[in-house]
C-alpha cells in the first residue's frame, strides 16, 4: 500500500511520525529526492489531498531510520511562531504536515528565518498548495527546495503493487485499466482497487472502469458498496466529525463495539487513519484518535443527500446521541451533527431552542446552512423564525431580516416566556426601521422585560439592546444607558462577548450624546479590549467605536481632523439611525475643520430616511446655528430660533437669537438672551450652556463689564472641564471680545489645571470668526447668474493673498515673481470676475465659493 494524506485535527504539541499500513509499498523515487533535499534547510512537498505526501514522509523517515530524531507536528491555526519555534529549537528534523493550514504570520516567520538564519532550519513542509515563501534567494542558495505533485505520482510499478494489495489479484491488465484512468492519483488507486476486488470478475470490473467516469466520481458511486454494514453504519454517523475516538464513535453508533470497527478500518491505511499522540503521552495514557478520510467523507456525504435506509437509520442513531449533547449544553455540536446527518427537522428543533446563543457564540453558518438545505423544515417551524431573523440582522441583510421578523410578529404569541421575548424584539426591530409605531413597541418590549424572570436565554440581553437603542433614538437617553449597562452585564455573564461588546459601544455613543464624555471613553476602551481579546470582527461594533472616538477627539483638539477617525465611516446598519445621525454630525465636523464651511452645511442638511425625533432636532439645530453664525447667515438663524422655541426649547431659542443679536451688532440684547440660555439651555451636544457662557463673557468684557465676564467665564470653564470641551471657546462671537486674551486674564488671578491647558490650545488656533469670515459670502453677496470661471493656479495664490489683505509688494515677494507680474495676474483675475476693484473681487469670489 502507498502513501496518502489525512485531515488532522489542530494538535497541542509536535508528536510522534505516523505509523505505517500493514501493506505499504515503498517509495525510493520520492524518497531519494527527499534524501538530497532536505540537505538544504527547508523542503516543500506540494500535492493535493491523496497524493500520498504524509505516509510517503513518513516512509522515508522510518526506512532510512530518522523517525526518532524526528518532530511531527500537524499543521492547523494554533501554530503560531512562538509554538513553532520551540518545536524548531529540538535537533533533528522537523515535519510540518498540511503547512497550508499554518497562520500566515508563521509562514511569513518561517521566511523570515530562511533568509537570515537558515542555519536554525531543518524543516520539511508538506502542503496543498504553494506557501508564500520568497524562493530566488534561497533556492539559488541550496536552502530551499520545491518537490511537487508529479514526484508523489505512483509510477506503473508502484502502482500496480498498490492494486495487488488492495484488489488482491496479481493480474497485470487489471494494473493496467486501474492505472491507465487513475494516472498516478494515490487514493483514487487504493479506492479504485477495493472496488474491483470485490467484484466477481476484477478484470472486467476494471475494464468498465476504465471507460467510465474520472476515479472519484467512480468510487463515490461504488466504493460504499464494498464495506460492510457495521462499517457503513459508523462511517455515516462520523464522518463529519475531525477526529474520532472510540468513546465518540460508541456514542454517536451507539454500538459498544465501534472502536474495533475503527480500528478494522485504520488497517487499510487509507480510509481511516489514527492521529498521532500528542508529545508527552503515550497511547496508553491518552485515547485513540482517529481521522477520516476527507475523500471518504466527501463519499458519504453524497450517500446521506442519496438518502436511504442506511441513511435514515444512521439519522435515527445521531439524532438519541444529539439528544443526550444538548442536555449537556454541547449545542454547537449536536447541530452540526444533525445537519450532516440530513436529519433537519431535529436541527431545526435545536435551532428553535439554541439559535440565538449559537449566532452569539460565532456559529451563524449553522443556521445559514440549514435555512439554504432544508427551507421547509425551517418555513412550518415558527420557533426557528427569531434566529433566522437574527442571523439575517446581525450581518446587516435587513430585507432577509425583515421577511422572518414579519412573520414571527403575524404568527400566534407562543405562551413560553422566550416566545413573548421574541415576539417583543421582533415589533423593536421592526419599529426601529419604521415598519410600525416606536412608542408601543417600546411599551410592548419594557413589558416583557418587566414579565420575565431571571433567565438564561440569550435573548433577553438582546431585547435589552434593541430596547436601549430605540430609547436612545427616542431620546430617553438615561433609559437607554440604563438598558444598554444591563444588557452588558447579562451577556458577561452568559459568555456572549458578541453582544457585549456591541452593546458597550452602543453605550459608549449614548453617553457622549448625554454629554458625559469620559464615560463614553472609558466604556469605549472597555468595549474595543473585549474585541481585542476575543479576536472579534465585528464591522458594526467597530464603526461605532471609530465614532465615538472621533466625536469625543472632536471636542478636545478641534483642529487635527485626521487623527478623529482612522477612515470615513461606512459600516452603519440600515436600523441604526442613532449612530447614523452622529456620523454625519461628525463628518459636518470635519469638513468645517479641514476649512470648507460649505461643505459642512450641506452635510447637516443631509436627511434621513425617518423625520428626526426631537431630542436630535435640538442638537441638530444649534449645531447648524453654529454654522450659520460662521456664514453670517441670518435668516437661517431666525428660523432655527423659531423652530426651536416652537420644540418647547426656550433655552437654546434664546441661544441662537443671541448668536443673531451679535452678528447684528446688538450686544446688549444678546447678552440678556444669553443669560436665559445659560439657566435653561438643554442641548448637551453641543453643549448649549457652555456656548452661551463663553458667548456672554465675551460680550459683557467688550461692553465694559469686566466682573460679570470673569464670572461668565468662571461658569464656562465649570460647565466644560468634565467634558473637556474646547469647541465653545474657538471664537463665535463677532462682535465679543476675543477668547484669549479673555483667559490670560482670568488665569492671572484664578490659575486652574483646565484654563492652563485650554490657553494653549486657543494661542494656536486662530478665531474662527476672523477664519471663516473674510471667505464666506454673506446674505447681500448672491452668487452670480454666471458660473463660476476657471482661475489658473497664479491666479489662485493672487486671489487667497489679496484675501489675507496682502499688498503687491507682499504678493510679489510671497510669490518670488515681480510686482509687474502680479499686477498682470491680478488684471487677468478681475476681468474673469468681471469687477474692477479688490473689494467687489473678494465678494465675487465668496460668492462664488472660489474662497
Amino acid at each position: 500500500m502507498t502513501g496518502h494524506e489525512a485531515g488532522h485535527e489542530p494538535g497541542h504539541d509536535a508528536g510522534h511520525v505516523p505509523a505505517l499500513p500493514r501493506d505499504y509499498v515503498r517509495r525510493e523515487r520520492l524518497w531519494s529526492r527527499l534524501d538530497d533535499a532536505t540537505e538544504g534547510a527547508v523542503t516543500v512537498l506540494v500535492g493535493p489531498g491523496g497524493a500520498g505526501k504524509t505516509l510517503g514522509v513518513a516512509g522515508w523517515l522510518r526506512d532510512r531510520r530518522r523517525a526518532a530524531g524526528a518532530r511531527w507536528v500537524s499543521g492547523d491555526l494554533g501554530w503560531v511562531p512562538e509554538r513553532l519555534d520551540a518545536v524548531l529549537t529540538h535537533p533533528g528534523l522537523v515535519v510540518v504536515d498540511d503547512a497550508h493550514r499554518l497562520p500566515l504570520a508563521t509562514i511569513q516567520h518561517i521566511d523570515r528565518l530562511l533568509d537570515r538564519d537558515p542555519g536554525s532550519l531543518r524543516l520539511v513542509l508538506a502542503t496543498r498548495w504553494d506557501l508564500p515563501l520568497t524562493r530566488l534567494g534561497p533556492e539559488l542558495l541550496g536552502q530551499l527546495t520545491l518537490l511537487r505533485g508529479d514526484l508523489l505520482r505512483l509510477d506503473d510499478a508502484e502502482s500496480a503493487a498498490v492494486v495487488a494489495a488492495h484488489a488482491r489479484t496479481g493480474s497485470a491488465d487489471v494494473a493496467t485499466a486501474i492505472a491507465s484512468r487513475s494516472q498516478g492519483w494515490c487514493a483514487a488507486v487504493v479506492l479504485a482497487a477495493r472496488t474491483v476486488g470485490a467484484a466477481p470478475d476484477p478484470l472486467a470490473a476494471a475494464r468498465q472502469y476504465a471507460l467510465g467516469h474520472s476515479a472519484t466520481d467512480r468510487v463515490a458511486s461504488e466504493v460504499f458498496s464494498t464495506l460492510r454494514p457495521r462499517e457503513r453504519h459508523l462511517l455515516l454517523c462520523v464522518a463529519s466529525e475531525p477526529q474520532v475516538t472510540p468513546r465518540l464513535a460508541e456514542h454517536l453508533t451507539r454500538d459498544p463495539g465501534a472502536g474495533e470497527v475503527l480500528a478494522d478500518l485504520e488497517l487499510t491505511g487509507l480510509l481511516v487513519t489514527r492521529v498521532t499522540t500528542p508529545e508527552g503521552l503515550d497511547d496508553t495514557e491518552a485515547e485513540t484518535r482517529y481521522a477520516i478520510h476527507p475523500l471518504l467523507a466527501e463519499i458519504v456525504r453524497r450517500r446521506i443527500a442519496s438518502g436511504g435506509v442506511d441513511v435514515m437509520r444512521a439519522a435515527s442513531t445521531v439524532q438519541r446521541a444529539v439528544l443526550v449533547d444538548v442536555a449537556r449544553g454541547d449545542t454547537e455540536r449536536a447541530l452540526r451533527r444533525l445537519v450532516a446527518i440530513g436529519d433537519h427537522a431535529a436541527a431545526a428543533a435545536v435551532l428553535a431552542s439554541e439559535g440565538p446563543a449559537l449566532l452569539l457564540r460565532g456559529h451563524g453558518d449553522l443556521p445559514r446552512e440549514l435555512a439554504w438545505s432544508e427551507r421547509s423544515a425551517l418555513e412550518d417551524n415558527p420557533e426557528t423564525w427569531f434566529a433566522l431573523a437574527l442571523d439575517r440582522w446581525f450581518v446587516g441583510d435587513v430585507r432577509r431580516a425583515v421577511h422572518w421578523l414579519d412573520r414571527l410578529v403575524a404568527a400566534p404569541e407562543g405562551e413560553c416566556p422566550t416566545a413573548r421575548l421574541e415576539a417583543a424584539c421582533a415589533g423593536v426591530m421592526r419599529a426601529r426601521l419604521g415598519l410600525e409605531p416606536l412608542g408601543p413597541a417600546i411599551e410592548r418590549g419594557e413589558a416583557a422585560y418587566a414579565a420575565t424572570p431571571a433567565s438564561s436565554s440569550a435573548v433577553l440581553p438582546i431585547l435589552l439592546w434593541e430596547l436601549g437603542s430605540a430609547h436612545a433614538w427616542s431620546g430617553d437617553l438615561d433609559r437607554a444607558a440604563e438598558l444598554h449597562l444591563t444588557g452588558a452585564r447579562l451577556a458577561r455573564a452568559l459568555g456572549l462577548p458578541r453582544l457585549e461588546a456591541p452593546m458597550l459601544t452602543s453605550l459608549a455613543l449614548v453617553e457622549y450624546a448625554r454629554g458625559r464624555v469620559l464615560a463614553s471613553n472609558e466604556v469605549a476602551d472597555e468595549a474595543d479590549a473585549i474585541l481585542a481579546a476575543h479576536g472579534l470582527d465585528l464591522p458594526y461594533s467597530v464603526g461605532r467605536l471609530d465614532l465615538v472616538r472621533g466625536l469625543g477627539a472632536a471636542n478636545d483638539v478641534p483642529t487635527h481632523p485626521t487623527s478623529w477617525v482612522s477612515e470615513p465611516l461606512t459600516s452603519l446598519h440600515e436600523a441604526d439611525l442613532f449612530t447614523a445621525f452622529w456620523a454625519r454630525l461628525l463628518r459636518a465636523r470635519i469638513a468645517l475643520a479641514t476649512g470648507s464651511l460649505l461643505a459642512a452645511e450641506r452635510i447637516l442638511e443631509e436627511p434621513l430616511p425617518v423625520p428626526l425625533p426631537r431630542h436630535l432636532v435640538l442638537t441638530g439645530a444649534v449645531e447648524r446655528a453654529l454654522m450659520a453664525t460662521l456664514s453670517r447667515d441670518s435668516a437661517t438663524l431666525l428660523a432655527t430660533a423659531e423652530r426651536l422655541a416652537a420644540q418647547g426649547c426656550p433655552g437654546d431659542a434664546a441661544f441662537v437669537s443671541a448668536l443673531r443679536a451679535d452678528l447684528a451688532g446688538d450686544p446688549r440684547r444678546a447678552t440678556a438672551l444669553l443669560e436665559e440660555a445659560v439657566r435653561d439651555g438643554r442641548c448637551r451636544q453641543p453643549h448649549t450652556r457652555a456656548h452661551a457662557a463663553v458667548l456672554l463673557a465675551q460680550l459683557l468684557d467688550a461692553t465694559g463689564d469686566g466682573r460679570a465676564a470673569r464670572e461668565a467665564l468662571t461658569e464656562a470653564l465649570s460647565l466644560t472641564e468634565v467634558r473637556r470641551d474646547v469647541i465653545p471657546f474657538l471664537d463665535w462671537s463677532w462682535h465679543g471680545t476675543r477668547v484669549l486674551p479673555l483667559l490670560q486674564r482670568h488665569l492671572e488671578t484664578q490659575p486652574s489645571e483646565w484654563g492652563t491647558e485650554l490657553l494653549a490650545i486657543v494661542t494656536d488656533v486662530p478665531s474662527l470668526v476672523t477664519t471663516y469670515g473674510p471667505r464666506t459670502a454673506g446674505e447681500t453677496e448672491e452668487p452670480p447668474a454666471v458660473p463660476a470661471p476657471l482661475l489658473s493656479p497664479r491666479e489662485r495664490d493672487v486671489l487667497l493673498e489679496l484675501a489675507r489683505g496682502s499688498t503687491y509688494a507682499d504678493i510679489a515677494g510671497s510669490l518670488f515673481v515681480s510686482e509687474n507680474t502680479v499686477k498682470t495676474h491680478v488684471s487677468s483675475l478681475y476681468a474673469k470676475l468681471a469687477v474692477n476693484r479688490r473689494s467687489a473681487a473678494l465678494a465675487a469670489a465668496r460668492a462664488m465659493r472660489l474662497l
